[in-house]
């Protein structure tokens, strides 16, 4: 294969990504909760320690800084800010304020996500996004971190892939709070989609209410490549696009339109969801090749494709090819510009990590060229942390982490991005390099 320089335009963004559940160590919430349960988390870990962020993130980031990070996306813990319905911790809000001037001081940006898969228990408690007022709720949430945030310069993402929490908790049961009800699913991908209107509707009223410019907000989706097991079947063909459409687009398209809709097919004008959306986080990890023949909300996928290398624990197939075609199917859909919010692989086989990386670059650069509006690109993730159900079994660190001392331990992929970062965009030589 003949390699030549992939330059990135100038101001894209590079840097990596992670959630405070995964990496904090001594929440409260209902992940925590559920951990505790035999046989939920696969390795028997829990994320009572994780990985000390909580009380490491000053070294953390001025590790970022020393490996040429521009932005570093992360959450803050609802459950910590508000341990109680209606009772705001104001030691936990000054805590997130300290790690936000943290990456401001060390000149990297940061983007914040309020809402990365777990709940405080009370709003567990009350149905979580079952319940009818969730939408609500979440608003007056986003509302409190709007008023203490605001003068910060903060990149502000609402939802982490809301269609991951119906999905994994209330369709197939793998997440708490372990349901298996495909209209239950539904109602939480609804009513995601309206708290994310009324959070970003609370972000830009406080901003404005301070007089400050408004900041850029947008919803982070996790993305799929849907392929046809049989591209000669018109079931599979259809079945692909089914699932592309529900899985992919649905929830994005009510963002951007603001329009909600029902199980009926029919959309009705929801008006916190106008103007939420100023760009689309991307999360893509792999493909999700479906066949007509088997029974796929019940969790009956084909069998993998043996020579195709694979994600540890969670098994996912490496397939960089799925990447353009998802990338350019958001951009002719929405026209909205593309942050690559996360992208990544959970191996500790640092080879297949780097390579990895490097293939779903070049795809992203590809895409760039054809005029594609994207922004940045993070990794998943800058510190080994817990890979939520996988515990520990799937390491998707640049930076390996030893269990004993939690010491941070760079690996040459950690290098290689320094690198790609250096020169914004891959070289030759380091193509050559690392994919020969």
């Amino acid at each position: 294969m003949a390699f030549k320089d992939l330059k990135f335009p100038d101001g894209f963004h590079w840097g990596t990504a992670s959630s405070s559940h995964q990496s904090e160590g001594g929440n409260h919430n209902d992940w925590t909760e559920w951990e505790k349960i035999p046989g939920n988390i696969k390795d028997g870990s829990d994320t009572s320690v994780a990985c000390d962020h909580y009380n490491r993130y000053e070294g953390d980031f001025s590790l970022a800084k020393e490996f040429g990070h521009q932005v570093l996306r992360f959450s803050i813990e609802w459950s910590r800010i508000e341990p109680q319905q209606g009772r705001w911790n104001d030691s936990e809000i000054a805590h997130y304020r300290s790690v936000v001037k943290t990456v401001l001081d060390r000149g990297i940006r940061p983007m914040m996500t309020l809402h990365h898969f777990t709940n405080p228990l009370w709003f567990r408690d009350l149905g979580a996004w079952l319940n009818p007022e969730s939408p609500e709720i979440f608003g007056r949430y986003a509302k409190k971190v709007a008023e203490s945030f605001a003068d910060l310069d903060i990149i502000w993402n609402t939802i982490n892939e809301p269609m991951v929490v119906a999905a994994m908790g209330y369709l197939y049961g793998d997440f708490p709070p372990q349901e298996k009800d495909f209209g239950k699913s539904q109602t939480v991908t609804q009513n995601m989609l309206m708290a994310h209107g009324y959070a970003a509707t609370q972000i830009r009223e406080i901003h404005d209410k301070q007089g400050r410019l408004q900041p850029q907000i947008a919803p982070v989706l996790s993305v799929s490549y849907f392929m046809p097991h049989n591209p000669e079947n018109p079931d599979d063909v259809n079945l692909a696009a089914y699932l592309d459409e529900i899985y992919n687009h649905t929830w994005i398209r009510g963002a951007v339109t603001a329009k909600i809709p029902d199980l009926e097919g029919n959309n009705h004008r929801f008006k916190p969801l106008e103007n939420s959306v100023d760009f689309i986080g991307m999360n893509y990890y792999s493909r999700m090749v479906v066949s007509s023949e088997m029974d796929f909300l019940a969790g009956e996928v084909p069998e993998k494709d043996p020579d195709l290398p694979r994600c540890d624990g969670l098994d996912w197939e490496v397939y960089p090819e799925g990447y353009y075609p998802i990338i350019k199917s958001y951009w002719d859909s929405y026209k909205k510009p593309l942050f690559m919010s996360e992208n990544g692989i959970g191996t500790k086989d640092d080879t297949l990590k780097r390579a990895y990386i490097l293939k779903h670059l070049q795809q992203v650069h590809q895409a760039i060229q054809d005029g594609i509006d994207i922004r940045g690109y993070l990794v998943w993730t800058w510190v080994t942390n817990f890979e939520w159900a996988e515990g520990f079994g799937s390491d998707f660190g640049l930076v390996g982490m030893e269990p004993e001392t939690l010491n941070r331990i760079p690996r040459e992929s950690a290098y290689m991005f320094k690198d790609i970062i250096q020169n914004n965009g891959l070289t030759k030589e380091l193509q050559e390099k690392y994919l020969r």
